[in-house]
């Protein structure tokens, strides 16, 4: 997907939002809306630049200006305008190309109520595989039918897992791509920001095989954008006053990315003046943020240091969407700046794998599963000596010991697991995270994740901790409590469920547990009075705020007194990583 393709899909998704953002304020009158549709003519206003769309771009900076003007206290936004600025964005997403000056004018008069507006009645098409291709599985599902009615059995696995094979391969085609073909035409963007700005600017691509999900990938490139940007506005030094220093009159701007610890990793790196933390603390202190850390308020929404807003930046979007994009996804931004010498972005989040056959086993009531590629044989004569077990010619350890086994797992290094119970083959998608002996968890099997047991690091007591924690469940939703206690059960925890925070501040004064995992929107009393009350009762007792929570919410939740914040969006494991981290 080039950068075009990718602008009028954005565009299509932006512009929908919109759409419904505006009427949800219309019904609702709910000011926080002004704000989220503000950032969504800014994002389309800046991606527009970015591509060369002159007049997409001319377009959305003049509708961006009347929210700006708004917010700003300095305009208003009557029905009538919003009525009309709905009636000509439709049209909008149908279209391939950029507008021309005189379309532009004329989409300004009708939004300005100089021209009436068109009423346009327009269709959201959905992408699908083609008829070739659903003939080709038609012809399969024949062709197996009839090896069947044969008796053919061996013909007809042949072509099932023919058919599986494509369809895992072409699954995997529509959720993912490389991270190399959404940049491969962020030099061109580059060039453009760098003339529009009058500095000369070289991108350096740094760029490996990493995969990363489609749905991630518009965002992604809004990130980078962001980043670029302020590199440019703000990093890069003109050509006269990189020369008067004594750097080449070229600035260099650096994206790299790479995997450590089964997390992506993206830079983005500038040769530039680095930040100016007297100026940040200057700003702050206009703003009435000089309670912040000048390192922190940068990611402060609508924060610029910058006099006046252009059209690449100064506007008040950028690295707070950086953080919040890193964050929605379980990682975080930080950076590291040197006066003169230039500024580092490193955002991380967890890396995503695909599909992975798994053997599901079961021991002592718990799940857990192996990979069946470092499965040599499953024996159900079971005979260990002195925790080893001879197979063939070779003496396996046993490393892993249920109750009451009834079958042995041989491993690809020659190591057993006796487990009572299998569940079955099941394939499932991986998602990779840190933790001891394990190397990820697979979903869509159950309910819960299920952890990936890694065989050359796995050891008696992994998978059924012998330290039990005690974890507080604090959930008004039945569901959630269920599948987070089953998840947190299968590595050892010991979970003690609370309907809402009265029966969680009951159970703190009475009992004794070692972290309080807590839901926020709860009747009776919310997530931030729980924390503050558990918090008053035992200050040193950790509290994870488990919600989707608002940037404002997520500040809250961080003044009453709250450990650490983990969203429901973010996949369950990262509990356990939170909980060791918390209590060791």
């Amino acid at each position: 997907m080039d950068f075009l393709e990718m602008f009028f899909e954005e565009l299509r998704e932006k512009g929908n939002e919109s759409i419904n953002d505006i009427k949800s304020f219309l019904e609702s009158r709910d000011g926080a809306l002004i704000n989220d549709i503000y950032r969504l003519f800014h994002t389309i206003k800046g991606s527009a630049s970015l591509v060369g769309l002159v007049g997409y771009k001319n377009l959305f900076h003049k509708i961006e200006d009347y929210f700006k003007s708004y917010l700003a206290g300095q305009g208003e936004l009557s029905d009538e305008f919003l009525s009309r600025l709905l009636s000509i964005i439709p049209p909008l997403l149908e279209r391939d190309g950029d507008l021309s000056e005189s379309e532009v004018q004329d989409l300004i008069d009708r939004l300005e109520g100089k021209k009436e507006a068109e009423t346009t009645i327009f269709s959201k098409e959905q992408g699908a595989l083609s008829v070739e291709y659903i003939q080709e599985f038609l012809s399969m599902a024949l062709t197996t039918e009839n090896s069947l009615m044969r008796g053919d059995i061996n013909s007809a696995l042949r072509i099932i897992r023919l058919a599986k094979s494509k369809l895992t391969s072409t699954i995997q085609e529509l959720y993912y791509t490389k991270l190399r073909n959404i940049l491969s035409n962020f030099d061109t963007l580059i060039v453009q920001e760098a003339t529009n700005a009058k500095k000369k600017v070289r991108l350096n691509l740094e760029i490996g095989d990493e995969m990363v999900e489609k749905k991630d990938s518009k965002a992604l490139i809004d990130i980078l954008v962001h980043l670029v940007r302020n590199s440019i506005s703000h990093g890069i030094e003109s050509p006269d006053e990189r020369k008067k220093i004594g750097k080449d009159e070229i600035g260099v701007i650096t994206i790299r990315s790479y995997v450590l610890n089964n997390e992506l990793y993206l830079e983005v790196e500038d040769d530039g003046q680095g930040i100016d933390f007297e100026k940040v603390r200057k700003k702050a202190m206009e703003r009435n943020l000089g309670h912040l850390r000048p390192e922190d308020v940068i990611f402060v929404p609508g924060f610029s240091t910058k006099e006046e807003a252009d059209g690449t930046a100064g506007r008040g979007v950028g690295l707070d969407a950086v953080k919040n994009f890193a964050m929605a996804r379980g990682g975080d931004v930080e950076f590291v700046t040197t006066p003169g010498i230039g500024t580092r972005f490193i955002i991380h989040f967890p890396v995503k794998s695909f599909l992975i056959k798994v053997l599901v086993l079961e021991a002592d009531g718990q799940q857990f599963c192996i990979s069946t590629q470092d499965v040599l044989e499953i024996v159900t004569k079971l005979k260990a000596i002195d925790g080893k077990v001879k197979y063939k010619d070779k003496v396996c350890d046993v490393v892993y010991k249920s109750s009451n086994p009834r079958f042995g797992i041989i491993t690809r290094n020659y190591r057993a697991i006796f487990v009572d119970n299998i569940v079955g083959i099941f394939d499932g998608q991986v998602s990779s995270e840190s933790y001891p002996s394990v190397k990820g968890f697979v979903k869509n099997v159950y309910v819960y994740p299920l952890p990936i047991i890694d065989i050359d690091s796995f050891r008696e007591g992994e998978v059924k901790k012998t330290k039990k924690i005690n974890v507080l469940l604090v959930d008004d939703s039945v569901v959630t409590r269920s599948v987070v206690s089953k998840f947190l059960e299968a590595f050892g925890y010991e979970v003690i469920e609370a309907k809402n925070g009265s029966e969680a501040i009951s159970y703190v004064e009475s009992s004794n547990c070692d972290v309080v995992v807590c839901d926020v929107e709860m009747p009776d009393i919310d997530g931030f009075e729980t924390t503050r009350r558990i918090k008053q009762i035992k200050k040193d007792l950790p509290v994870i705020l488990f919600s989707t929570l608002s940037k404002e919410q997520l500040a809250k939740g961080l003044e009453v007194g709250a450990d650490a914040y983990l969203s429901k969006e973010e996949s369950p494991e990262r509990l356990l990583r939170l909980i060791e981290k918390l209590v060791g």
